[in-house]
C-alpha cells in the first residue's frame, strides 16, 4: 500500500507511445507523461529518474510501459510495489480481453475500466502468495509472446551510435536540429531521460575500468612486497653485498 496516496502524481498504462489508461492527480501532467514514455529506455525494464522531489519511474515488460510521476518521500519500494500491483492487475484484465478477441489498442480504450482500478491500488495493502508470482510469469510470457513484434518507445530525435569494438567503449552521437522538450512547472526536459541513459551506460563502463586497475594495482603491489622480501632476504644471507664483492 502507498502511504501517502496524495504523493502519487500521475500514473499510466501504455503500449508503446499510446496510453490505454492513466491516472492523474495535476491536470498539466499528460503531455509530459506522453513526452517521457516517448522517451522510454528499451533496453531497461525499470528505469528511475529524479528531477526536482519529483520521481519518475518507468516499469518496462514487452510492448507495455507502465509509467509514474511519484514525490521523492515515497520510499522506493511504495513506487515499485505500487507499478507491480498496475502490471498485475493489467495482465488479468488485458488476459480477459484477449480471450474476447480484443486487439484494437487506442488512446485511453481502457479508461473507464481503469479508474476504479487506480483508486483500489492506491488504497489496497495486497500480499502476493507464491502462488501469484508463479502466475504472473506465466501472465509475463503469455503477453510478450503475444505482443513478440518489435514495437519502438523512442521517437529517435537524438540517435546514439555505438562502437561495441572500441576499447574504451566511447560513444559518437549526431543530435537533429529539433527543439527539446521542457516543462516548466516540473523541470523535466525530454532530454534528460536520453541523457541519463548515456550517462549510466557510462558509469558502468567507468567503474568497471576501476575495478580492474584495483585488481591490477593490488596484484603489483602484491608482486613488489615478494620481491622486497626476497631481496632483504637474499642481503641478509650475502651480508650485504659480499656475495658479489666475491
Amino acid at each position: 500500500m502507498v502511504s501517502n496516496p496524495d504523493l502519487v502524481f500521475y500514473a499510466c498504462i501504455a503500449r508503446g507511445t499510446v496510453i490505454l489508461a492513466e491516472f492523474n492527480r495535476e491536470p498539466n501532467l499528460n503531455d509530459l507523461a506522453f513526452r517521457c514514455i516517448e522517451k522510454a529506455p528499451p533496453h531497461h525494464s525499470t528505469f528511475s529518474h529524479t528531477v526536482r522531489n519529483r520521481v519518475y519511474t518507468f516499469l518496462i515488460e514487452g510492448p507495455f510501459v507502465y509509467f509514474g510521476i511519484f514525490h521523492e518521500d515515497l520510499f522506493r519500494s511504495e513506487v515499485c510495489g505500487f507499478l507491480n500491483r498496475l502490471r498485475r492487475a493489467f495482465e488479468d484484465f488485458i488476459e480477459s480481453e484477449l480471450r474476447k478477441g480484443f486487439e484494437n489498442f487506442t488512446s485511453n480504450c481502457f479508461q473507464s475500466q481503469f479508474d476504479s482500478i487506480f483508486r483500489r491500488i492506491l488504497t489496497s495493502n495486497q500480499d502476493q502468495t507464491s502462488s501469484g508470482l508463479d502466475s504472473d510469469k506465466r501472465k509475463k510470457t503469455s503477453l510478450i509472446s503475444k505482443f513478440s513484434k518489435p514495437c519502438s518507445l523512442m521517437k529517435k530525435k537524438k540517435k546514439v551510435v555505438g562502437d561495441a569494438n572500441s576499447e574504451e567503449g566511447k560513444y559518437a552521437s549526431t543530435v537533429d536540429d529539433s527543439v527539446d522538450l521542457y516543462d516548466d512547472n516540473n523541470g523535466l526536459c525530454s532530454r534528460d531521460i536520453t541523457l541519463l541513459m548515456q550517462k549510466n551506460g557510462s558509469y558502468e563502463r567507468q567503474k568497471a575500468k576501476q575495478i580492474w586497475r584495483k585488481h591490477v594495482w593490488v596484484v603489483l603491489s602484491i608482486d613488489l612486497f615478494v620481491c622486497l622480501v626476497l631481496f632483504a632476504i637474499w642481503l641478509w644471507v650475502c651480508s650485504g653485498f659480499q656475495c658479489i664483492e666475491s
